[in-house]
């Protein structure tokens, strides 16, 4: 995940949109635990859970996407307070302007968010 977030941090600074920094942080530390956590191969596949981070940018807007090979699509749940887990999807609504998930032709998905 530091990975992650450094490499964001630099498409930042070069974009000069460093304002963006601390919500962009969380929400690509909150992509890619989702990520590692939840996503699983595909069935009848013998491939690895590889994660793919892209940074897109055009003009004053940019998404963040994180790509995995699972097939299951997020959803987005009422957090139980007591529970430790459970809260990412709210956050990365709550810190982002939009997010959403496109399922790739190969299998897999990006579950991107919007800023900007």
């Amino acid at each position: 995940m530091k990975l992650a977030r450094e490499l964001a941090m630099a498409a930042l600074r070069e974009w000069g949109m460093v304002r963006y920094a601390s919500d962009v942080e969380l929400v690509v530390s909150e992509l890619v635990t989702n990520a590692l956590r939840h996503a699983v191969p595909r069935i009848g596949k013998e491939q690895e859970n590889i994660i793919q981070l892209s940074v897109m940018r055009r003009g004053a807007e940019f998404i963040c996407a994180v790509r995995d090979s699972s097939d299951l699509i997020p959803q987005r749940r009422e957090p139980d307070f007591m529970a430790e887990t459970g809260r990412g999807l709210q956050l990365i609504s709550c810190f982002s302007r939009r997010w959403g998930v496109v399922p790739t032709v190969a299998g897999g998905k990006f579950v991107w968010a919007l800023f900007g």
